[in-house]
């Protein structure tokens, strides 16, 4: 007599985060059987899906608040993240986006997924942009630096546009490493190669500098 495998024991023997295809391998499934028993596992909440046609998910049995960076980078392996996100994790400003901003090759397989907002960006961009990206990949999910991010802001949208208005920095956190890093970036997006510190100075002369609500950023249009 065949012996039945309860859903707790295959997901036990299941890591973290998984792709669907996997489980026609480890457990000999055809990819209809694979499909049914995922969609059980996520009505029951054992599974989530990273969304799209990633066919990335997240074992909820093992891991129930998951590491959706790692999962992003199964599904798009040059994710970076980019934006207010990167600023906020490097101190820069306390601003919490809506959902972060990840740049992918957009000549790779790119996937709408909730936890992130996408962004697919040319080879030539990630070309540009390779000396500004801090973080271990073995780790999580890597971003770029600060300087590099604040640079890639102006230069895409500018201030207001961008979610964050001049205020909104915390320019006392800006070092040595970091005006070498704005230098850097300010000739790898064709911005004026100012200082930081004359940034600041000229941003915060503009009209309307200040966040027109203290501690929410602007929709984006």
């Amino acid at each position: 007599m065949r012996q039945q495998t309860s859903a707790i024991a295959r997901l036990q023997s299941l890591p973290p985060l998984f792709r669907g295809s996997d489980l026609t391998i480890r457990f000999q499934w055809t990819s209809k059987t694979a499909s049914q028993y995922l969609y059980l596992w996520k009505q029951r909440g054992l599974v989530q899906g990273l969304g799209g046609h990633s066919d990335v998910y997240a074992n909820l049995l093992t891991n129930p608040a998951p590491d959706w960076g790692k999962a992003t980078m199964i599904a798009m392996p040059t994710a970076v993240t980019i934006g207010i996100e990167a600023l906020r994790q490097a101190g820069w400003t306390t601003q919490v986006p809506r959902r972060p901003v990840v740049a992918v090759n957009a000549r790779q397989g790119v996937f709408s997924i909730e936890p992130f907002e996408i962004a697919p960006c040319e080879p030539k961009w990630f070309e540009s942009v390779g000396a500004g990206v801090a973080g271990d990949r073995a780790a999580g999910l890597p971003a770029l630096r600060p300087a590099w991010a604040l640079a890639h802001m102006l230069r895409t949208e500018g201030w207001g546009q961008c979610g964050l208005w001049p205020d909104d920095i915390e320019w006392d956190q800006i070092g040595d490493r970091d005006e070498a890093d704005w230098q850097a970036a300010c000739a790898a997006f064709g911005l004026p190669g100012s200082s930081l510190q004359s940034q600041k100075n000229a941003a915060m002369a503009m009209p309307g500098a200040q966040s027109p609500t203290p501690g929410r950023q602007l929709p984006k249009k």
